[in-house]
């Protein structure tokens, strides 16, 4: 990609080695895909439908902005989805993370591990359908799409680099997802 370059629904946008792409969608979220990634924008946000997008592999910050929510009555609406192969995200106006980790096999790369930096995210796994609601500062693991842990507090979500404007600074994630989530995987 070219900077301001647009992209299409079914396009999928792959980061090599070293690179980082940070996407603007028409909704007014934004996505950085870190290095080594790839994700396909699927649908946009329609009266009825939200915004969808597929993780195929790698790590996403995704911020939908809450000045494009609308209230239902009590509860807010899910304005963007982001599915991968274990779980899907409803997006409730959030800055949140998440990650397929390293793995050495392509084939066993189902583990999705997610955190909440601002907002509520419910977490839906795709063969039991168990859904659970993720608040800002906690995180979960979804190992292989048939099991998820309880929501907790994790400390280390702060450290993430949550920027999405390189005007800022630099955009670059340093926090390894392994080492962030040791307790989780133990």
């Amino acid at each position: 990609l070219k900077k301001n370059q647009d992209v299409n629904l079914g396009d999928m946008i792959r980061t090599k080695t070293k690179s980082i792409a940070v996407l603007a969608l028409k909704s007014g979220s934004k996505l950085k895909l870190n290095e080594n990634s790839a994700i396909t924008l699927r649908t946009e946000k329609t009266a009825k439908k939200p915004e969808s997008l597929f993780l195929n592999k790698g790590s996403v910050f995704i911020s939908v902005l809450k000045t494009h929510l609308t209230k239902k009555t009590k509860k807010t609406k899910i304005k963007l989805v982001l599915k991968t192969r274990s779980a899907a995200m409803g997006v409730r106006g959030t800055k949140f993370f998440a990650s397929f980790g390293k793995q050495a096999n392509k084939s066993k790369r189902k583990d999705l591990w997610m955190c909440v930096n601002s907002g509520l995210v419910e977490v839906r796994t795709t063969h039991t359908k168990k859904s659970i609601l993720v608040k800002a500062g906690e995180g979960v693991h979804v190992k292989e799409g048939t099991e998820d842990s309880e929501p907790k507090p994790l400390m280390w979500t702060k450290k993430l680099n949550w920027g999405f404007d390189s005007t800022k600074g630099d955009l670059t994630n340093k926090v390894e997802i392994e080492e962030a989530y040791t307790d989780l995987l133990d």
